[in-house]
């Protein structure tokens, strides 16, 4: 059937990718935006899936592990908490989207570059959009941290880590391309909107590790000029200056310092819980355990994706997710991926505030899903394209 052809066309996988990536910035509702993704990602997959297809993904190495992770998950939920049907049906949703993102065509990085500048444009003008709605409601003064935003991308943690993502993109494909002062542009764009904005601390983090995987992946590199290295560093150190002077002398920089840190406390108590349940399948997906903290605030997640995979399904099912981050961060950066790059910034963000990573389609899967899915994608083309030794 021609539909069924179409649906297995890249381009009409491209195109429903950017249009479900657009999807967090404007629908309402968890259950809408569930249905819609369902109606553009998955369901087309389905209806024109090949064996084919699936046999040629699960060649890949990290989609192994990411089937490992998927099992693990059933196993904890038939000796613990949990229903294995609907851990079954979450991780069948998580494989269709990875198998519709490996129908991309090869993506230049060209074209990499500009859909990254394009998304982290539309992030800006979606937190400006809520600035000025809250402002004018009243629940938001400039000095005061933004809150949740209105669309499905609406934790501003979250929002932080996926311009982080953009920014790893822009940073790698601009330094190779020589756009140095675009690059130092996104770098000031996104540390001025998620410190004096969004207010997150999670940025710092994220930021120090795209300067690490910078300087690791150019020091070598003959053609990275020492002007353009130097103007670099001077972009750098001015840009570094502004956020200690935020932090010193101004009440953002009190808010950020002064907010309350709780990931060691969650940790800790999540942690021990799971050994209580039992260390190798810990306490099942659906296990309803919060945790107290000293000052009696309630935690309902462990705040970091690792301690919830292994709260819900033990080492057998943290062992495979720190595989798999671990093989994708080494071959990617071998590679020079810039899906890579996005993949390392979002694993490093949900290492200190997440929660389950197979599920229906969420914030999360924006900085993990959706990086390590084009990762997946790219090294399929590349064995693809590889001829065969004679």
């Amino acid at each position: 059937m021609k539909f069924i052809e179409f649906l297995r066309r890249p381009d009409f996988a491209l195109y429903a990718l950017g249009i479900w990536m657009l999807s967090f910035l404007v629908i309402i509702g968890s259950q809408a935006h569930n249905n819609f993704s369902y109606l553009i990602i998955m369901i087309p997959t389905l209806i024109s899936l090949q064996i084919s297809e699936v046999r040629r993904f699960f060649t890949n190495r990290l989609s192994q592990g990411l089937l490992l992770i998927i099992l693990s998950l059933i196993l904890a939920a038939t000796v613990g908490d949990g229903d294995p049907v609907r851990q079954a049906k979450y991780g069948l949703i998580v494989v269709l989207f990875f198998l519709a993102v490996a129908r991309l065509p090869t993506i230049t990085p060209d074209l990499a570059y500009k859909a990254a500048w394009l998304y982290l444009t539309l992030l800006i003008i979606y937190v400006i959009f809520n600035m000025g709605l809250m402002y004018m409601n009243g629940s938001w003064s400039p000095g005061e941290r933004l809150g949740q935003h209105i669309a499905k991308l609406e934790n501003v943690i979250y929002i932080t880590n996926t311009m982080g993502g953009m920014l790893a993109i822009i940073t790698l494909l601009g330094l190779q391309s020589k756009r140095f002062s675009e690059v130092i542009v996104a770098h000031i764009l996104v540390l001025s909107l998620s410190l004096a904005i969004l207010q997150t601390r999670s940025i710092l983090g994220i930021w120090i590790l795209i300067l690490v995987l910078s300087y690791l992946t150019f020091q070598r590199n003959s053609d990275f000029k020492r002007r353009h290295f130097i103007w670099s560093i001077i972009g750098l150190i001015s840009i570094g200056t502004a956020i200690g002077l935020l932090f010193s002398f101004t009440s953002i920089g009190e808010s950020l310092t002064n907010r309350g840190f709780y990931r060691i406390e969650a940790w800790e108590g999540y942690i021990r819980k799971t050994i209580e349940c039992g260390i190798w399948l810990g306490c099942g997906p659906e296990n309803q355990y919060r945790h107290i903290a000293k000052d009696g605030l309630i935690l309902v997640t462990p705040h970091s994706a690792y301690v919830t995979q292994f709260f819900r399904a033990g080492l057998i099912g943290l062992l495979p997710l720190i595989a798999l981050t671990a093989w994708a961060c080494i071959t990617g950066f071998k590679t020079k991926s810039w899906a890579a790059w996005y993949f390392m910034a979002g694993a490093l963000g949900l290492a200190f505030d997440g929660s389950s990573l197979i599920h229906s389609p969420g914030q999360r899967w924006l900085v993990f899903h959706l990086p390590l899915a084009l990762l997946i994608a790219q090294q399929l083309h590349e064995a693809r394209n590889q001829t065969p030794e004679k």
